[in-house]
């Protein structure tokens, strides 16, 4: 994967020193904005320290990150995503563990967003706080990551508007930070990066002075991103600069060497969102779900289902064709954005049809255990799948009633059709 990199911290127009830093290492993979708090200089040092134990730690999983470039297993992926996870529950502990050592430093705190590129087109997110992940892409720009601030728990719970949300007096209190606890929960991300693709990690100081993202959006799909990350550093001191402005940019280019990639991220959340099952789901719900999934190119004549074999798998069609038969009978022929098997997701009932690549193609999948755990970590995620299948069985329960409605109904013994079925003896 070939990078292009741009960085830029300013103290800003109002702050004396900047308690802003960051960390990027294009050859290791890693960068990393974190935003500090705290008298007496302390903002800095726990926003320093953070990146400094970061990148001390995640530079030692080495070995973790090869396995999964010569695997590409989702168990690989997730050790990896666990290790961010613990990098920085660690950078917590020890910022805590400091700060009650020195009284000058007691309190202090700092929000932590970072990305580790692990190979096979993924990154992780590792993140605590308000700064933002926001990645540009087809002619959008989404943020990837949460604020961990008390008005979004609000928005969250339905409390509070977002428009009521923009002038609210608490709007930069934090309700996560490393530092402030000797632990915190933080949230991570497995998410599919394509050539194209633009990621912005960055301060509050920077993004507060852009409410309108498009803005981000244009300036970061120009051609030279040093250039635009200036210009957007720049606009934000002339808009006020009350805060210190760091951005830390970076650009996927060349090309898709995996053949099993060549469906770009952006087509495949497009056609996930088509499926039944995960048509509620916003985004970067979405990405959530699409960080799990595997790509697996299969050639005509290829049986990727059998009636009757346990299965655990649900199968999209990204690209090609595949039959589908039930007792050696033909049933159909599904196309690109048909999806296959989501009942195994659920349960672990024998397969009902069998299903064969016509074509060469692409298939997106995802085991039970993704999906199971994709479930127990996200609250929100799993009501919205639930009722998705919910609504799908009620459907399926509706259109059998109906079925065996009609055939009663053409076996009514008032029927002079019936009579032929009576044995008149």
């Amino acid at each position: 994967m070939e990078l292009s990199l741009a960085t830029r911290t300013d103290v800003g127009r109002v702050r004396k020193n900047n308690e802003d830093s960051f960390f990027a290492d294009e050859a290791l993979g890693l960068f990393i904005v974190c935003d500090g708090m705290g008298g007496h200089n302390a903002g800095e040092v726990a926003s320093g320290a953070a990146c400094d134990l970061l990148h001390t730690e995640l530079s030692e999983i080495t070995e973790l990150r090869d396995r999964y470039e010569a695997s590409g297993k989702p168990s690989d992926i997730k050790a990896i995503r666990k290790a961010v996870e613990t990098a920085v529950l660690n950078a917590c502990k020890e910022i805590h563990k400091r700060a009650t050592k020195t009284p000058e430093q007691a309190g202090m705190g700092t929000t932590c967003t970072m990305v580790l590129l692990a190979g096979h087109n993924k990154g992780v997110l590792g993140h605590v706080g308000d700064s933002r992940l926001f990645v540009v892409r087809g002619g959008g720009i989404h943020q990837l990551s949460e604020d961990h601030t008390y008005v979004n728990e609000l928005i969250k719970r339905g409390a509070l508007t977002k428009e009521q949300a923009r002038n609210h007096p608490h709007g930069n209190v934090l309700s996560r930070a490393l530092g402030v606890q000797p632990s915190v929960a933080v949230d991570t991300l497995i998410f599919d990066m394509d050539p194209g693709d633009t990621y912005l990690l960055c301060s509050d100081g920077l993004y507060n002075y852009y409410p309108n993202h498009a803005e981000l959006q244009a300036a970061l799909s120009g051609a030279d991103l040093a250039q635009a990350l200036e210009g957007l550093v720049a606009t934000a001191l002339e808009r006020g600069g009350h805060d210190n402005c760091t951005g830390v940019a970076f650009r996927v280019s060349g090309a898709i060497t995996d053949a099993n990639q060549a469906i770009a991220a952006e087509q495949r959340i497009e056609v996930l969102k088509r499926i039944p099952i995960f048509a509620h789901l916003t985004y970067n719900e979405l990405v959530k779900v699409l960080g799990l999934t595997q790509l697996a190119a299969v050639h005509a004549g290829e049986t990727i289902i059998t009636e009757g074999d346990d299965g655990d798998e649900l199968f999209v069609v990204l690209a090609g064709e595949v039959d589908v038969s039930k007792g050696g009978k033909h049933l159909a022929t599904l196309k690109a954005g048909a999806h296959m098997g989501e009942m195994a997701m659920i349960d672990s009932s024998p397969r009902s049809a069998t299903v064969v690549a016509k074509t060469d193609g692409n298939l997106l999948l995802m085991r039970r255990e993704e999906f199971f755990g994709l479930i127990r970590s996200e609250a929100v995620i799993a009501t919205k799948l639930l009722w998705s299948f919910v609504q799908s069985l009620s459907t399926r329960l509706r259109e059998t009633n109906e079925a065996l409605q009609g055939a009663r109904r053409q076996l009514d013994t008032k029927t002079p059709e019936f009579e032929i079925f009576v044995d008149e003896t």
